[in-house]
């Protein structure tokens, strides 16, 4: 009988742990990104209950479907990565209890064998006879050694299958959870591809009725195109003014105001705590009637009723006014920088004031058809910045 030593169950608990691993990082960033999209459904299913309120059909309310429909898409292939994941963790489990399903086998039969050959041997005086009868006493030493080995074997391979058997019972029932854990995503999958099935027949009907009203779109969209030229001509005139009033001594401050703006590109906190963006900027299609182009200076955000706006940035109010469209405006100079809000009420600042960065400066307001938006725009000097570019991204 030949004796050998397995070194099998070592080798392949440290392949799938690395495999696992592996899996582990994609799951928990899976995970990570599948609470963010439920989130923004909630977040989006709020402020569409807000809009449904109104009789009206809106462009506010498809936007929020819009943005429904992708939060929903995004949710799906999310939930279809993860179970990608979770058919190569069961298809690598169950290799896994196939080969030790294997080696156990083999370890049954290699001990069987060494009870055989135990029984043949019976008693411990055939063993020293076997010893001495050596020729010489390297032989001697080496059967000795020889004898001594096969018993530790012996001990060495009891404990091996103890642990197989072990290892084995633990896969088979990481296995059941596998098989459960994959049988809640494929539910969690037709949930929510019937959810998104619903929403986009929502859309369907929501852009088939906004159709209808072709005359009233038109009119809307050349009432906010005048509203955006005022606010337009407000800011540079503003922007003008300030810098010919100058002082050397206000070079400075607004010069470290500058600085401390530009180093924080990509990094402010949102205007508002919650909402998406529904319009963004620069020319885009109509989301209704795709032969007109609108124009945004700035980007809209659109949130729920009483939601506060903060200032992104410290930096000193330059002028508070109010636009027919866009209601109550406060625009903030941070040095060569400006940012504007728009579609304000309940003003907490004045002309004048100092600001802090988070500083709470005014509430939004929620017009007849239940929508709730800023416009948020940012200006360096008399040129036009995309504001999506400096705020965190969602």
């Amino acid at each position: 009988m030949s004796l050998r030593k397995f070194n099998f169950l070592p080798i392949l608990l440290i392949t799938f742990s690395v495999n696992l691993f592996a899996q582990d990082q994609s799951r928990s960033s899976l995970e990570k990104e599948r609470n963010i999209n439920i989130d923004k459904i909630e977040e989006a299913e709020k402020i569409l209950e807000e809009t449904e309120k109104s009789k009206d059909i809106t462009v506010g309310r498809l936007n929020v479907i819009n943005k429904q429909i992708n939060n929903r898409q995004g949710l799906i292939n999310n939930l279809r990565r993860d179970l990608k994941i979770k058919s190569e963790e069961i298809s690598t489990l169950r290799m896994l209890i196939s080969s030790l399903k294997n080696d156990l086998k083999i370890l049954n039969e290699e001990y069987s064998e060494m009870i055989y050959y135990s029984y043949k041997s019976k008693s411990s005086l055939d063993k020293l006879t076997f010893v001495f009868a050596s020729e010489n006493y390297n032989q001697m030493f080496r059967r000795f050694n020889y004898i001594f080995q096969y018993s530790k074997f012996r001990k060495n391979q009891i404990q091996e299958i103890s642990e197989v058997s072990l290892e084995l019972k633990d896969q088979e029932k990481n296995l059941i959870e596998l098989n459960q854990k994959q049988k809640n995503l494929l539910n969690n999958e037709v949930k929510e591809s019937n959810k998104l099935i619903n929403l986009k027949g929502k859309q369907r009907k929501i852009i088939s009725n906004l159709r209808q009203k072709e005359k009233d779109l038109r009119r809307e969209i050349n009432d906010r195109k005048k509203s955006l030229e005022k606010l337009d001509k407000l800011i540079r005139d503003i922007i003008r003014r300030e810098k010919e009033f100058l002082s050397s001594a206000d070079e400075l401050d607004l010069l470290e105001i500058t600085e401390g703006f530009e180093k924080n590109v990509g990094k402010f906190d949102w205007p508002v705590r919650s909402g998406f963006i529904s319009n963004r900027f620069g020319e885009h299609p109509h989301p209704v009637i795709k032969s007109i182009k609108v124009k945004n200076d700035g980007i809209d955000i659109q949130t729920s009723s009483s939601t506060q706006v903060r200032a992104i940035y410290t930096g000193k109010v330059s002028t508070i006014a109010f636009i027919p469209g866009m209601n109550n405006v406060i625009i903030i100079n941070h040095g060569e920088y400006f940012t504007l809000y728009a579609k304000l009420k309940n003003l907490k600042v004045e002309k004048g004031d100092s600001v802090s960065e988070g500083q709470v400066i005014a509430d939004l307001v929620t017009n007849k058809d239940g929508v709730t938006q800023l416009q948020f725009q940012v200006w360096k000097n008399n040129i036009k910045l995309d504001p999506e570019k400096w705020i965190i991204k969602k």
